[in-house]
């Protein structure tokens, strides 16, 4: 994937906090109860003693699919009420023709942790199948939708469909695997399975981003260089969907900067729950005021918290009838997409504390495409408060 070659950060603040991380569980890849695979969001099964009727939700209404005979089996997604959810809205109702069994708290624990496998070329069924339904959903670079999901901010994943199959997929999802390599797995580890032969974004050093060429997709993991140089994050880009925008930069458009400006703030509370802290709340008010900086220096060719004006964040906040007890501001051009701006901005000690401080109940972020010889250069702007 090709990126733009002015890359630039810069932040401003008043509190910072340090990161937290946690250990995964060691568990098996598949995880089997009574010689059946126990997946991932599985939480029983009810075992079909008696004929009874399976129904299918359609828009809130519980229509006949078919009658369960006796020996059949089912996983359960859900318990409500007198209904057990068996995935795909199908629904049975709890009754003495059905035997409802939980399985250990192990065998959940590891389900919960047993390897995601999606990857370029799944269907958007499989994608339903293992994520369920998307908290949202915006516009990318390529001319697409990029579909986000998430449970509460964990097991985050963004993904792009072509001709309904995984055209892109970011994750920050440990879990996840592709290729045998997983996100915390090390450089060298990650050299183990894919080999020396990868691009880095300008050849920086320490590596913030390994690029691979592999024959259906891109793959680009992304090290943290505050965290011992372990994976963070990993995007894959069908060459399909490179194709339809090969340059990458992205046209001018409000529609294409309100999604990166969407996108990037579920970023920063996917980030958070990784660290361990609070997820922020979304304020209209305060990305109104990050909005317009960003703008801003685009429109006037420089890059600063200071305005042209020598109006600080803190004095762009206030006029901007914001009330805060504690502020900050992250800002970063050039990066073709969120994805590359928030992982470089985590890359940066001083904008990483922002994004994770503990000083922070709130966020407004502002996205503006400054004209340029090759389509746009996006600026973005980050505003952090405690009101």
């Amino acid at each position: 994937m090709k990126k733009l070659s002015i890359l630039i950060l810069f932040l401003m603040s008043l509190s910072l906090a340090p990161t937290i991380s946690s250990a995964a569980t060691a568990c098996p890849s598949i995880v089997n109860w009574d010689g059946v695979e126990l997946k991932s969001g599985q939480i029983g099964r009810v075992l079909i003693q008696k004929p009874t009727t399976i129904y299918k939700n359609v828009n809130g209404t519980f229509e006949f699919s078919r009658v369960a005979q006796p020996g059949e089996n089912y996983r359960v997604y859900a318990n409500k009420s007198t209904y057990y959810h068996l995935g795909g809205g199908l629904i049975i109702q709890e009754s003495s023709s059905i035997l409802y069994q939980t399985p250990s708290k192990q065998k959940l624990d590891c389900a919960k942790s047993a390897p995601t496998t999606l990857t370029i070329g799944n269907t958007e069924s499989s994608v339903k199948s293992k994520l369920g339904t998307s908290q949202n959903s915006v516009l990318n670079e390529f001319g697409t939708t990029t579909s986000i999901y998430h449970k509460n901010y964990s097991n985050f994943y963004a993904i792009s469909l072509l001709n309904n199959k995984i055209a892109s997929l970011y994750t920050k999802d440990k879990h996840y695997q592709v290729n045998g390599i997983s996100i915390t797995n090390t450089i060298s580890q990650l050299e183990s399975k894919l080999g020396k032969n990868y691009e880095t974004t300008g050849n920086t050093y320490p590596i913030e981003v390994i690029t691979y060429q592999l024959p259906k997709y891109e793959a680009n993991f992304f090290i943290d260089v505050h965290n011992d140089n372990k994976i963070s994050a990993i995007l894959l880009v069908d060459y399909q969907l490179i194709n339809k925008n090969p340059n990458l930069y992205p046209k001018p458009s409000s529609t294409l900067e309100a999604s990166y400006e969407t996108l990037l703030f579920e970023l920063v509370n996917a980030e958070r729950k990784v660290q361990g802290v609070s997820v922020l709340q979304n304020s209209s008010k305060i990305a109104a005021v990050a909005k317009k900086h960003s703008a801003d220096m685009g429109k006037n060719n420089y890059f600063n918290h200071d305005n042209l004006k020598g109006e600080s964040p803190f004095d762009r906040l206030a006029n901007g009838g914001v009330q805060f007890r504690n502020a900050g501001e992250n800002i970063a051009m050039g990066y073709t997409n969120p994805y590359f701006a928030h992982e470089a901005l985590m890359n940066s000690l001083g904008h990483r504390k922002n994004i994770v401080s503990t000083a922070y109940t709130q966020l407004g972020v502002g996205a503006h495409f400054a004209k340029w010889t090759y389509g746009s250069i996006p600026y973005y702007t980050e505003n952090f408060i405690k009101p």
